[in-house]
């Protein structure tokens, strides 16, 4: 009898006979990362180390010393499953140090092992029932980490709404922001033939050069906040919609939970006579929260601008698309701190702090490719028997 359900379906997999062979998929995007390391002297495959890695960090290793003990303590039967090498003296099969595998990880090419699992994972994770991707961008200062300029690393990434997997990430660069990333980042997200792609994002992002790199050049969708960052826009925006507030919303939603009501109304309409890069339409989107006796606690708007036509995006949507934003924090950032302890992991050197964020992205997007929903929980479960993984990178 499985101890954790809902995930049960796995923990009878782990023995399966075909766990070597499913996994060639994801073996074989993980060898296509360049190995700089020189051939003198090298006793481990990359793909082996990455493989390793990652289990590891699915049975809840948050940093470089748990990533070695946890490889040191497993079992002969799930090294051979994962590619490693016999040794003849030893009589076993071989596994690297801490410091090999610390080290391996301040040498890799982040950039590419970042594309290289972001492009692996969106080629699974599910569309909405439109066939639509909807993407949510959004950076994450990793607050124990320094680049060699002594400043924090900041790392940007993509997440598709809804299933919560990470689809991108590139580095700030030090001297910048995440502001000038948004080209670097999609160059990581082709569009399929015929796929629509829309992007969310905060208020920072509302930048004319940035709408006009993803609808103009990339023929992508934005929906964007408006705040105080952009007063003569933001102005032009509540001029028109402040008329229609005054009659009841285009959407309404109302959710009880956790002691209290939360309401939704959203109003929308054209964006006629509002000068911003290929903007089709406006919204307002006002959040209030009452009591369980209905007495309102506290009342906020949102003032949103989308280049989509009003065929592709309805009120509903525009609703839709600004909450589901706010899921790359939940379930993207929030899971790394709480689960892994990102931001207490110190790591100074190459390429190692987005080398294990990498990791976790991709063990994150295989837990939630799963339908799993309770990641910390699941993590847990995994380490107290690190085979419990294997099915997991079968996906």
């Amino acid at each position: 009898m499985s101890v954790f359900h809902g995930f049960s379906s796995l923990s009878t997999a782990a023995d399966g006979d075909d766990i070597d062979a499913n996994a060639a998929s994801l073996l074989k995007a993980l060898g296509k990362v360049t190995d700089r390391r020189k051939s003198r002297g090298k006793i481990y495959d990359l793909v082996f180390i990455l493989a390793i890695s990652l289990v590891a960090v699915l049975a809840g290793a948050s940093n470089f010393r748990e990533v070695g003990d946890q490889v040191a303590d497993f079992s002969q039967s799930l090294l051979c499953k994962l590619g490693a090498k016999w040794c003849f003296f030893r009589l076993g099969f071989r596994f690297p140090s801490e410091r090999t595998i610390r080290r391996v990880l301040e040498n890799i090419d982040a950039a590419e092992f970042d594309l290289i699992v972001g492009s692996w994972l969106r080629e699974r994770a599910s569309r909405g029932s439109d066939g639509m991707l909807a993407l949510a961008i959004d950076g994450k200062v990793l607050r124990g980490s320094w680049n060699g300029e002594n400043n924090q690393f900041t790392l940007f990434s993509a997440m598709i709404h809804d299933v919560g997997v990470t689809v991108a990430q590139v580095q700030v660069p030090p001297g910048t922001n995440e502001i000038t990333q948004v080209e670097a980042l999609l160059a990581g997200v082709p569009a399929d033939a015929g796929e629509r792609v829309v992007v969310t994002m905060d208020a920072a992002h509302t930048q004319r050069d940035t709408a006009e790199h993803i609808a103009g050049e990339r023929g992508f969708d934005y929906v964007m906040t408006i705040k105080g960052n952009q007063p003569k826009l933001f102005d032009s925006v509540f001029r028109k919609c402040l008329p229609l507030i005054k009659d009841d919303p285009h959407h309404f939603v109302e959710e009880r939970g956790h002691g209290r009501i939360n309401r939704w109304s959203t109003w929308i309409t054209d964006a006629d006579g509002i000068d911003f890069p290929h903007a089709r339409q406006v919204g307002c989107i006002r959040r209030e929260v009452l009591t369980l006796a209905g007495v309102r606690i506290s009342k906020e708007y949102a003032w949103p601008i989308t280049s989509s036509v009003t065929d592709d995006t309805t009120a509903s949507d525009l609703h839709v698309h600004v909450r589901n934003h706010w899921g790359i924090e939940n379930k993207s950032h929030y899971i790394r701190d709480t689960a892994w302890n990102e931001d207490a992991h110190q790591a100074y050197i190459g390429s190692g702090p987005q080398g294990m964020a990498t990791l976790r992205n991709l063990a994150i997007g295989l837990l939630r490719l799963n339908g799993v929903t309770e990641i910390k929980r699941t993590i847990q479960w995994i380490g107290w028997d690190r085979t419990r993984a294997l099915p997991l990178l079968v996906t």
